[in-house]
């Protein structure tokens, strides 16, 4: 940490003077970037700021005027402090100058008896220097750890906690809901660490670069690139800002780089298996003729139409133990990521069989499936729909054969967005301000709005499952239609309320 006044103080050089604090005591915390001995009156012009000034009062001694403004000069310059050796030459400090000092809150320092103003600088001078070793050994440690660790492919837990070793406190990843990731605790139990986690989130901002906020003064990072955060990493007690602050951002870099590296570990050969089916969904086949062309060059027969389907693992292993099982269906099979197997075949094939197949092999693998569709290039919305219910199969009881929009429905959709950032968002567009309102007074609110939209906004059944009379349901709808900012009698509006709530039940289920 930075040599404050304080500490220059208490080193054995100064202290021998037996200093009194004559004002400034509040400021006393503040850092020193040198120290500066001068009995020039102009000495203003000779510092640039953050300086502790030594002086005997030559500067000063002229008349009780040159005095203030010695002190004037200092305030004006940003002069960390001023220490005044007392002698028979110069036996106090005159009162208009400590007035000034006083009003300004400036550290006036007096010294009983005599010091070697050249054993002080000298001490303080080694003590900065020695810090700001310190800091760039330290910045070089954190550089070395999650480096080592970004080349060994670490897992999101390892760089946390390395994150926590290095700041020497907690430390939290969590996700734009407040749903918390990874929990590194320090010095604590960890269920005291997260007791009550969303709401004592809430009450603190999420903010675009790192700082301090809340009631608690969490000191915050955001993890993401280019505007684009998915979650932040959160140091409840930082000891140290300058160094909780280094960390968190060089730990967020690591975090942003693993994310992006598991979604791109995929073999060469295996991406290559699934360039035409990462063409079809992003729309750079062409036309029809030309799309079907290209498939048949691949292998696949001609077909009245197409179905788009998807394996995966509910644990992270390799996928290529998914090919070799689906690798044999008269149709197109390749990888369209790190986790996800991409099929296209006729609309015939029994894909119930080859879901069972799938599981007796990988008893892990989900199979699922979109519509059909008459065509090649219609086949990317079903191979969309698909990957969208097989995300949502991994997270559900075992279904058995080939898993279907119509099994999993409007909640199965959105525990298949759960992690996107996009979803986050509209969650808490939609309910940010009733769940922040809920996490600093209570209330019930958040009950009351999932009631309502139960009964479909009908007051009256409102009222009785509620069980509130009127009188007092009607302010507290006012209230909470107030907090989330759309009419509450608009059935958009509770569409919206009903799909955002669903989405932050689950995530807090999950």
């Amino acid at each position: 940490m930075p040599v404050t006044i304080r500490e220059a103080l208490s080193l054995p050089a100064l202290a021998a003077g037996d200093p009194v604090v004559l004002s400034g005591e509040a400021a006393l915390e503040r850092p020193l970037r040198w120290v500066h001995v001068s009995e020039v009156r102009d000495i203003g012009t000779l510092l640039s700021g953050d300086e502790l000034v030594l002086t005997t009062g030559l500067g000063m001694a002229a008349s009780t005027d040159a005095a203030d403004d010695f002190v004037r000069q200092l305030v004006e310059v940003g002069a960390a402090g001023l220490v005044i050796e007392l002698s028979a030459a110069y036996p106090s400090v005159p009162e208009p100058a400590l007035r000034r000092a006083r009003a300004a809150g400036f550290p006036l320092v007096a010294l009983n008896r005599p010091v070697r103003f050249v054993e002080v600088t000298e001490a303080v001078h080694r003590t900065i220097v020695a810090e700001h070793f310190d800091e760039v050994a330290f910045a070089g440690r954190v550089h070395e750890t999650f480096t080592e660790l970004s080349l060994a492919r670490a897992s999101m837990s390892r760089l946390v906690e390395a994150a926590a070793d290095l700041a020497a406190g907690s430390v939290v990843l969590e996700d734009l809901g407040r749903r918390v990731l990874v929990p590194a605790a320090r010095d604590e139990p960890v269920e005291r660490l997260l007791t009550d986690w969303e709401r004592r989130s809430r009450l603190t901002p999420f903010l675009r670069t790192s700082g301090r906020g809340g009631p608690e003064g969490w000191l915050t990072t955001p993890v993401g690139i280019q505007g684009g955060a998915w979650g932040r990493l959160v140091v409840t007690a930082p000891r140290d800002d300058e160094r909780a602050r280094l960390v968190a951002e060089r730990a967020a870099q690591a975090l942003e780089l693993g994310r992006m590296i598991e979604r791109d570990e995929t073999s060469v050969q295996l991406r290559v298996h699934g360039g035409f089916l990462l063409d079809l969904l992003d729309g750079r086949l062409g036309a029809e003729p030309v799309a079907a062309a290209r498939l048949r060059a691949l292998g696949v027969p001609p077909a009245a139409s197409y179905v788009g389907a998807v394996a995966r693992l509910r644990s992270e292993a390799p996928v290529d133990r998914l090919v070799s099982v689906v690798g044999d269906v008269a149709g197109l099979v390749g990888v369209l990521d790190a986790v996800h197997v991409g099929l296209l075949v006729p609309a015939d094939t029994d894909l119930d069989a080859l879901a069972r197949a799938l599981a007796d092999v990988e008893p892990d693998a989900v199979l699922a499936s979109g519509h059909s569709v008459p065509g090649v290039l219609l086949a990317a919305t079903s191979l969309r729909s698909a990957r969208a219910v097989a995300d949502v199969a991994v997270t559900m009881p075992r279904i058995g054969g080939c898993v279907r929009q119509a099994d999993i429905r409007l909640p199965g959709l959105l525990m298949s967005l759960r992690d996107d950032a996009r979803l986050q968002e509209f969650t808490e567009a939609e309910l940010g301000a009733l769940l922040e309102y809920e996490a600093r007074h209570g209330g019930g609110l958040v009950a009351l709005l999932r009631q309502f939209l139960a009964v479909g906004g009908n007051k009256t059944e409102l009222a009785r499952v509620a069980h509130r009379n009127r009188t007092s349901l009607y302010p507290a709808l006012r209230r909470l239609e107030d907090l989330v900012g759309h009419p509450l009698d608009d059935p958009t509006s509770r569409l919206s309320l009903g799909v955002a709530l669903l989405a932050h039940d689950q995530r807090r289920a999950g």
